[in-house]
């Protein structure tokens, strides 16, 4: 109470010095909730791409064909160099036919298409399945329109277990929807191979011509390829095998070279948001520092007569310090609560597109107010250490 009281004294200051810090906790709380989802999301893909020898056709990027495709010839080669265990087939394609005349900005992965050869006993080292919230994955057995979706698209698009879901014109029937990743798959459509290259020819006009002429067989439209090693081999020395056997034709992505190009995107990544974060909660700090002095200017008498009549110099430390803590941890409780404003509004207007850009995260909701209370606490101990230090003659002479 008496802390509060001291506050009390100058509300004008005390409430400028809780909105500077405010401000500071509102920057750290969005850009760290933004941080958080690019890491969830940065870690998923790793833990995918970490887990397989990614093989896709020269002159296409990653994930995208490009119009070029993977010959069946091609993956039987790769299947007979020594060291590999399996190769697997994909598609990977938009959900819906790209717009040339728009642009579109997301945070997280589009609505994709995962066609997956059904027949393969290929799996990725480290995603062999996938959680099912409702019904089942699909694969081996199943029917060709029948499809597993993303926690994102089933809410998008209102769709559940038994429903139709329309993708470019075909009718698949919806068999199961996946647990919430936030990462890729809740954007995916998993479905068989086959009418997934069947769209990817009729998206191309110029695969389309040569599938219509007989020249292109549908066995040979494969976007990319996953390739598991044994587990007595080692997956860089396999990917170089790859490479000197048909780097001519393909490009073969190695797990560890992924793995160390996604850290450093995510080191650079966060240094950025958490840097901008950090200078705010620089000149909150400033502020109770000069709040604290202010304060203890002013207090001089009060002081010294609490030392006059006993106080130790451990105790006035502690309380002016905890004082500057109880001014940080109300600016933290403030700037939370406009931080975690912004991120629901944010999040609820993006969430129809499936771009939502943050993650909420009551542990580091309850962080980011502990960190608050610490900071002001520190920003508070040399003001508190050079109240301990006040002479009782100086308040006497005040008197």
């Amino acid at each position: 109470m008496e802390i509060l009281r001291n506050m009390w004294r100058r509300k004008f200051r005390t409430f400028l010095t809780i909105f500077g810090i405010a401000i500071g906790i509102f920057a750290f709380t969005v850009m760290g909730s933004m941080a958080l989802k690019f890491n969830k999301m940065i870690s998923g893909g790793k833990k995918y791409i970490t887990g397989q020898i990614s093989v896709t056709p020269k002159g296409s990027m990653y994930g995208s064909s490009g119009g070029n495709t993977l010959p069946l010839d091609t993956l039987n080669e790769i299947a007979t160099i020594d060291g590999v265990n399996k190769v697997g087939a994909l598609v990977e394609l938009a959900v819906e036919e790209p717009n040339p005349d728009e642009m579109s900005m997301s945070m997280g992965t589009p609505p994709t298409i995962y066609g997956m050869d059904h027949n393969s006993d290929y799996k990725n080292r480290n995603w062999e399945t996938m959680d099912v919230k409702d019904g089942r994955m699909v694969g081996k057995g199943d029917k060709e329109n029948q499809v597993t979706i993303g926690i994102s698209i089933a809410t998008d698009e209102k769709l559940s277990v038994g429903d139709t879901y329309k993708i470019r014109g075909k009718d698949f029937e919806v068999v199961g929807v996946l647990n919430k990743t936030m990462t890729g798959p809740d954007s995916y459509v998993f479905m068989d191979i086959n009418p997934a290259r069947e769209m990817l020819i009729a998206s191309n006009p110029f695969m389309k011509s040569l599938y219509d002429q007989g020249r292109l067989k549908l066995e040979d439209v494969n976007s990319m390829a996953g390739v598991s090693w044994k587990d007595d081999a080692d997956s860089e020395k396999v990917s170089q095998a790859i490479k000197d056997k048909v780097g001519d034709k393909v490009i073969v992505l190695s797990p560890q070279k992924m793995g160390e190009q996604i850290d450093k995107a995510s080191v650079t990544f966060n240094a950025i948001i958490f840097g901008s974060a950090v200078l705010a909660l620089i000149v909150g700090l400033f502020s109770i520092v000069n709040t604290m002095i202010m304060s203890i200017s002013e207090r001089t008498k009060e002081i010294g007569i609490k030392k006059a009549i006993g106080a130790s110099p451990g105790s006035i430390i502690r309380e002016y310090t905890f004082e500057a803590g109880v001014i940080g941890l109300l600016g933290g409780i403030v700037g939370l609560g406009f931080g975690y404003l912004m991120i629901a509004i944010v999040n609820a207007r993006l969430s129809s597109q499936g771009a939502e850009i943050f993650l909420v995260d009551i542990n580091f909701f309850i962080e980011v107010i502990i960190f608050a209370f610490v900071i002001g606490m520190i920003a508070g101990v040399i003001p508190a250490i050079r109240a301990s230090k006040m002479k009782v003659v100086d308040a006497i002479r005040e008197l």
